[in-house]
């Protein structure tokens, strides 16, 4: 559907000589990122209003988009699946982030969760997309990003711990989803070496 609403858009561009035929392409995909962008953001907010959590569903969305821009990550073939595991996964991290908010939430499995975060981070990233190949420096420039980033994250996440333990487990379970989705798609070195 929005590979289809990207093309129909680019084509009817091009009929009107708005651009040139051999831009098509370009903006087709220009048109499915920004709609892929849109469904997630309203995804995210409609999933945070269901929590009673809107403003920690744009913090959420906010760490997510800025983290996983760089790391990569599990690509599905699809938008529609693409679209579903990302309602799933942030229906998880929010139902997640509620449960221990206001529950039980001690420290040390806040910090294993942005250890293991962080480590397969650095490990495991960035994932490249068959689609989209990343040069040599785009990998070094994006691994540092990546680390950069999860480390930031990983501060806030533990100074908001004692005065808003939602934001602070959210931002906590958004980097280990994300660092769960490069392992689950970024081969063991032994794979990578085989093939």
């Amino acid at each position: 559907m929005i590979a289809e609403l990207s093309k129909r858009m680019s084509l009817f561009l091009c009929k009107k000589e708005i651009v040139e035929q051999e831009m098509a392409e370009v903006y087709q995909y220009g048109f499915e990122i920004i709609f892929s962008t849109l469904i997630g953001f309203f995804i995210t907010i409609a999933i945070g209003a269901v929590f009673r959590m809107f403003l920690v569903s744009l913090v959420y969305y906010f760490a997510f988009v800025a983290l996983r821009q760089f790391t990569g990550g599990y690509h599905a073939n699809t938008y529609l699946k693409c679209n579903l595991i990302f309602a799933a996964s942030t229906t998880f991290i929010f139902g997640m982030a509620k449960i221990v908010a206001y529950g039980t939430y001690p420290i040390s499995f806040h910090v294993m969760l942005l250890l293991f975060s962080l480590v397969a981070i650095w490990f495991k990233t960035p994932v490249e997309n068959e689609n989209k190949p990343l040069s040599e420096e785009q990998k070094v420039r994006n691994h540092r990003i990546s680390m950069i980033v999860a480390v930031i994250f990983s501060g806030i996440s533990c100074f908001a711990y004692q005065k808003w333990v939602l934001i602070s487990a959210t931002i906590a379970l958004t980097l280990f989803v994300i660092a769960l989705m490069a392992v689950i798609a970024n081969p063991s070195r032994e794979e990578e070496n085989e093939s």
